[in-house]
């Protein structure tokens, strides 16, 4: 090879060389210096967030009695997997419970754990008897808990919880039906009333009421209030005056009337300054109510949305009531109790509860998916709304999957039938049995009913009265007068739709359940021939790996502080060792003329000669930028490195 090329090879080699190893320099600094300051701004907000835990406040002020509140789960023990703002379980709520009684005991106060009632109806885990959601239930700590008017729909249930080594027997004593009754023993189920005994020595008398219900099964009896509060056995609890305040858990409105009858019953034996604190539910609403200076009734929603907790500080003269409704949410519970973010809010049983809750939805098979809902179905939206459930359910699902085309056919219920709305997305078994919890049968009441004779049955159809959104009963199909009907009702309101059709009709009428036909089949059917889900081309389980251009840009929109900090420090290393190692090499010498005059390159001897300057003067650069054709005393001259 010509000895010029060669040189110009080597020099410019050594060039990029010395370029490309800048960059990685330079790269592989800042990457270090990024992981550097990274883990040190992690290592400092951790500190900071302990800190934070640690001088942070629970915002929940204990006082000498605090309760711990459910009421109107209706099964939701494993939250509300459609809504992220109600991300609590029934393990959380253990949880909490557990923390909570760990702040009382340290601060010598006494706290209390209740539950008031409906249990059942409302999820894939309540059934009939509600064989696996009972051992769920018995994991929690309740120190007292009452009857609900849904676990008295049917005998199955109470069979169930009854027989001996029951639920009821698995309480000891803490299950309180005050005016429940078996009508085979004529003796309540529970206990009437007990005394709960708090660790500062504190004694609270107990009750547990259900409002005036008249529609329970068979095999049970619930005594009218106002009766119950004039037995023997009632007046004589009150007379005993070892007790120092009075808890009621009362599975009615926080504004009953009957609240007042048995708060005056009190006043009349304990007197005016007994503190009285009535817990309240049935109507899924958060309330409270000051009854008196010395008493509240306090309501704590429904379906685990909310937990309830109150507390009381009082003496001779005066009483002071608090009350907190904490959302169903895992951050909103750990800031109550002043607990950082980073922190782990589960404790041990609570995990364990949890773990149950989830094996129990698999072993009965409720995230299995039958399609997939193209838009959100509200349960509390009128008829005509374009989201309603019930317009949706009454104008395609009925006609399509049980009438089948005909217009002689009508089918009326009640909208207390529906429970929970259907989301967009995935339709589970779980979803479908939390809309439809009752899984009505569908039963023919009568054949040949005559429109006018519907009409006068029933009223207008889709007639709304006052404030109510919905008709108090909901019709499917259109109603003419004069035309011949066959009218469908599901069983809950067969006796009701009998009677009403049989006064209009003059008849006597014997209905017949279709074997096979619930207004859970009919959804799950339309379900699966119209709401087909997607077919995915990825696992939707699978998340998509990044392009490059993503993670580029991604590193940039985070570009905190630190990282550029770190960037400032790569750049004056790289300075500092790229002068002291590249500027100032003492063995580095650079001629500025590295003259050839006497380089003979054709003298016959097969060799080439060199004649190096003795020019000390250096370049900034390890490599002469001198033109490589600059004349000399008419001959060529070159320029090279010269290393000594």
């Amino acid at each position: 090879m010509n000895p010029r090329t060669s040189m110009l090879w080597k020099s410019s080699f050594t060039t990029l060389y010395v370029y490309v190893s800048w960059v990685l320099l330079c790269l592989s600094l800042f990457s270090s210096f990024v992981t550097f300051t990274n883990a040190l701004e992690n290592t400092f907000s951790s500190s900071i967030a302990s800190t934070t835990a640690t001088a942070s406040e629970s915002l929940l002020v204990l006082q000498d009695i605090n309760i711990l509140i459910v009421t109107d789960v209706h099964s939701w023990v494993a939250g509300h997997p459609h809504n992220d703002t109600l991300n609590v379980d029934y393990g959380d709520v253990l949880s909490l419970y557990q923390r909570l009684k760990v702040k009382s005991i340290n601060e010598k106060k006494d706290l209390f754990f209740v539950m008031n009632g409906d249990f059942i109806d409302g999820t894939g885990l309540s059934s009939y008897p509600p064989k696996h959601l009972i051992p769920i239930l018995e994991f929690m700590p309740w120190d007292a808990l009452t009857i609900g008017n849904h676990e008295l729909y049917r005998n199955s249930t109470i069979e169930y919880i009854t027989q001996p080594n029951g639920f009821v027997d698995f309480w000891e004593g803490k299950y309180l039906t005050s005016n429940v009754f078996l009508k085979e023993t004529n003796q309540p189920i529970g206990s009437r009333y007990r005394i709960l005994k708090g660790g500062s020595g504190r004694e609270i008398l107990t009750f547990g009421f259900l409002y005036d219900f008249q529609n329970n099964c068979e095999i049970t009896q619930v005594e009218n209030v106002e009766k119950v509060v004039n037995d023997s056995w009632f007046l004589e609890a009150l007379g005993n005056d070892s007790f120092d305040a009075i808890l009621v858990l009362a599975h009615m409105d926080a504004f009953n009337p009957l609240l007042d009858i048995i708060l005056a019953k009190i006043r009349d034996i304990c007197g005016d300054k007994m503190p009285v604190q009535f817990i309240t539910g049935h109507t899924h609403q958060r309330k409270f109510h000051q009854m008196d200076p010395f008493s509240i009734s306090f309501e704590a929603g429904h379906y685990l949305d909310t937990v309830g907790f109150t507390s009381l500080s009082f003496n001779a003269s005066s009483a002071n009531f608090e009350h907190t409704f904490i959302d169903g949410n895992v951050e909103d519970m750990k800031e109550l109790l002043g607990m950082a973010k980073s922190d782990s809010f589960e404790t041990e049983l609570g995990k364990n509860l949890t773990d149950l809750i989830v094996a129990t939805q698999e072993e009965l098979g409720l995230n299995e998916k039958l399609g997939c809902s193209p838009k959100t179905y509200d349960v509390s939206k009128g008829l005509d709304e374009p989201d309603s459930l019930w317009g949706f359910y009454t104008e395609t699902v009925v006609p399509t999957e049980f009438f089948k085309g005909s217009d002689s056919k009508l089918l009326i219920q009640n909208p207390g039938g529906f429970r929970y709305n259907l989301f967009e997305g995935n339709v589970t078994v779980n979803d479908l049995i939390s809309l439809a919890p009752y899984n009505d049968t569908i039963y023919l009441v009568g054949e040949g009913i005559n429109g006018s004779e519907f009409t006068a049955a029933f009223g207008e159809a889709r007639l709304v009265n006052g404030d109510s959104v919905l008709p108090q009963m909901i019709v499917a199909g259109k109603v003419v007068a004069d035309v011949l009907y066959d009218v469908y009702t599901v069983d809950f309101d067969v006796d009701f739709t009998k009677e009403r059709l049989e006064n209009a009709t003059g008849t006597t009428l014997t209905p017949i359940a279709l074997d096979g036909q619930t207004t859970e089949t009919l959804w799950g059917a339309y379900i699966k021939d119209h709401w087909q889900c997607p077919i995915l081309l990825l696992d939707p389980e699978q998340e998509e790996e990044p392009s490059w251009q993503d993670k580029f840009r991604d590193f940039f929109e985070s570009f905190t502080v630190v990282k550029m900090i770190a960037f400032i420090m790569t750049f004056f290393v790289v300075m500092f060792f790229g002068w002291m190692f590249l500027c100032r090499h003492p063995q580095q010498k650079v001629s500025n003329t590295d003259d050839f005059e006497s380089q003979s390159f054709d003298d016959g001897s097969g060799e080439v000669s060199y004649d190096y300057s003795d020019d000390e003067s250096t370049s900034v650069f390890p490599i002469s930028a001198i033109g490589a054709n600059t004349a000399s005393n008419g001959s060529k001259s070159y320029h090279a490195i010269g290393f000594v």
